[in-house]
């Protein structure tokens, strides 16, 4: 059996990445790959990592040729004040323009991508602005027959509309009947382990549901979860070997309120860790300042 970690990321979660790949290296076996896909242009720039055990892959290798590039007008609109984030489109498919995809959708499908090509068994993915605090075992993600799946029950409510969302954008993309209403089952975290043979299971159901490439069919969505898929897949295919290893906790300390942690905050944050957390987060988009990430840091090595 053998482990790799994925994490997408891009040029403003450098610094962040820098240390989660630091953590990589300190706590899990030299064995074990840390894969990074990043926009083309930010090639470059992750390269000056200079790591033997990170493997760099940028978009175009991981995207079919219709999916042309439009980063120049994203960077474009980035520059007007006040343009919400949703309306910088970063690519184009050309089979289907409408939508124009955007960042944050496109990450999902390299992420995807790259979990199908991965030379593993277990592919841990790790958010970029994650950072492993103590060691990693494959065992910890993997029985040998299952690979570990996390699925917290009744944690979507019907408050969370976005999450409610993605949960039948998935159902309708399988092919599956809608659920009731909510709770739902939440299978999002910072820190998730996955099966590649069940991701390539899964994109090759949404191909033969779609009739298209599993890439168009997710390039037309506007609400998607790649997690939430591989979820709704796995509970309504799964066999009962791959549903043998459920687990409702993901194993990382994160902070998800949009609200910067202050030092104080950050404090309790630590101080809140689970003994079994392997791994703490701290959402990039909390705009926590820097000397309250540095803090964080050291106060959990």
């Amino acid at each position: 059996m053998t482990l790799a970690i994925l994490t997408p990321s891009y040029a403003p979660d450098f610094d962040s990445f820098s240390a989660l790949h630091r953590s990589v290296l300190e706590f899990t076996d030299p064995a074990v790959l840390h894969y990074v896909v990043v926009p083309d242009e930010d090639v470059p720039l992750f390269a000056t990592l200079r790591s033997s055990r990170m493997v760099l892959v940028g978009y175009r290798a991981l995207l079919p040729r219709t999916f042309v590039s439009t980063a120049w007008f994203a960077h474009a609109v980035a520059r007007i004040p006040r343009v919400p984030r949703g309306a910088r489109f970063i690519a184009v498919n050309t089979r289907r323009p409408w939508p124009p995809l955007r960042g944050w959708l496109l990450q999902q499908i390299v992420k995807l991508s790259m979990a199908m090509r991965a030379e593993c068994d277990t592919v841990l993915v790790i958010d970029s602005d994650a950072q492993l605090i103590r060691p990693v075992a494959e065992a910890t993600f993997s029985s040998g027959a299952a690979v570990r799946f996390y699925r917290k029950p009744a944690a979507i409510t019907a408050e969370m509309t976005g999450h409610v969302e993605w949960h039948a954008a998935a159902r309708r993309m399988l092919g599956v009947a809608p659920d009731g209403p909510p709770p739902y089952a939440d299978p999002i975290g910072s820190l998730i382990s996955w099966d590649p043979d069940v991701v390539r299971l899964c994109t090759a159901r949404l191909a033969g549901v779609s009739g298209r490439a599993w890439e168009t069919a997710v390039s037309r969505e506007w609400e998607f979860s790649e997690y939430v898929l591989y979820g709704e897949y796995l509970a309504e295919f799964g066999t009962e070997r791959q549903l043998s290893f459920v687990a409702d906790r993901t194993l990382c300390h994160s902070h998800w309120d949009p609200r910067p942690l202050d030092l104080e905050r950050a404090a309790e944050f630590v101080e809140s860790i689970h003994p079994d957390d392997i791994a703490v987060h701290v959402q990039s988009n909390s705009h926590t300042p820097p000397e309250v990430l540095r803090f964080i840091r050291s106060a959990v090595q």
